[in-house]
């Protein structure tokens, strides 16, 4: 789990740098979850050699954004497994950058993403770090709602499967609205890996793999939240085809 933390605290450092610019707007939260992978359509007990239901676990965890004059950040670390043994835990961090070019919006991305595992559910432990470089959009947004797409080169570090690993593209949208007398949010994210290297597409099920959520919140009053994440992949999280998983979570807003 200290390569976590690392990640994260890279994120910390190149929010640092630029920090005379102007800002325009954060946010920050914590969260716990609730991750059900019984609930999901795409799963079944021999893709996942037993009884699924053994996947669920409680996930707390922190994130938070912000925008500038120059571009924009994101992070979040989660801690996995809280409900389960010291010896069945893992933690999570991403980091992301978008560096503003030009004044419409062109930006240049990096992106930082480590897990790490104590066991991935066939025996043994997992520790990966995934490395994204490349080029974004940050002028998509309006009055409650922002679209921001990417691409970029991808690189691998798992275990023996190291370095080059095709490319990435990707996006985060939301969307703010009230409903009546409440307000929710409804996002979005995705990534779209492709041309991996031969070992890590033996890993996942194919060259090519998807990753992504539908979210849904509830934004209760100024500090707290509650909803629902539908979180999906297509031959990623070393499970060949389509799975899926159903997170109920509950957030205090900064």
């Amino acid at each position: 789990m200290r390569k976590s933390v690392v990640a994260l605290s890279v994120l910390a450092a190149a929010a640092a740098v630029p920090a005379q610019a102007e800002y325009l707007f954060g946010f920050g939260g914590m969260y716990a979850d609730y991750q059900v992978w019984d609930h999901g359509i795409g799963n079944d007990n021999d893709n996942f050699g037993g009884d699924i239901s053994d996947r669920n676990q409680a996930v707390v965890g922190i994130e938070g954004g912000a925008g500038f004059t120059w571009g924009q950040i994101y992070g979040f670390y989660d801690y996995e497994g809280v409900d389960r043994g010291t010896g069945n835990r893992g933690a999570s961090a991403k980091g992301t950058i978008h560096y503003n070019l030009t004044d419409s919006g062109v930006s240049l991305y990096a992106q930082i993403y480590n897990t790490d595992k104590d066991e991935d559910g066939r025996g043994g432990a997992l520790h990966e770090q995934n490395r994204v470089l490349g080029l974004g959009y940050t002028g998509l947004n309006g009055d409650g709602w922002a679209f921001t797409p990417f691409i970029g080169v991808h690189e691998i570090n798992s275990g023996d499967i190291k370095g080059a690993n095709g490319g990435m593209a990707g996006f985060v949208g939301f969307y703010n609205t009230n409903i009546g007398s409440q307000n929710f949010t409804f996002s979005s994210w995705a990534e779209y890996e492709f041309g991996r290297q031969e070992a890590y597409a033996a890993v996942q099920g194919d060259d090519w793999g998807l990753n992504g959520s539908v979210n849904a919140m509830w934004n209760i009053n100024q500090n707290w939240s509650t909803g629902v994440l539908y979180r999906y992949t297509v031959n990623k999280l070393a499970r060949k085809d389509y799975q899926d998983i159903m997170i109920y979570r509950v957030q205090y807003n900064f």
